[in-house]
């Protein structure tokens, strides 16, 4: 199972059609944030636009490497799934700190 995790994690960036798809979700995620909480001045924390949306980046910066550098794409994507991982564990963990 490690080797697996090795070869989806560390591999070769996939290049610019991914790193553009990823952009497009992350654009998205955080426009909504943008809108919800700054346009209609919401009460709520809003953690999960905001969390997809910094994942999502993450993941773009990841594809967008260059192939030389599958070891800097590897952790950026570690980390991208570090903040869906968190903000999955917030969500159902301490629904109090996002519905106040």
């Amino acid at each position: 199972m490690l080797s697996t995790i090795k070869k989806r994690v560390f591999n070769e960036p996939t290049g610019r059609p991914e790193s553009v798809f990823y952009f497009g979700l992350a654009v998205a995620f955080l426009s909504l944030y943008v809108y919800l909480k700054w346009i209609l001045g919401s009460a709520d924390p809003l953690f999960f636009p905001l969390v997809m949306g910094v994942g999502f980046m993450l993941q773009t910066v990841a594809e967008s490497r260059p192939e030389s550098q599958r070891q800097t794409a590897g952790v950026l994507r570690l980390m991208a799934m570090l903040m869906f991982l968190c903000g999955l564990v917030v969500t159902v963990f301490a629904p109090g700190f996002l519905f106040g």
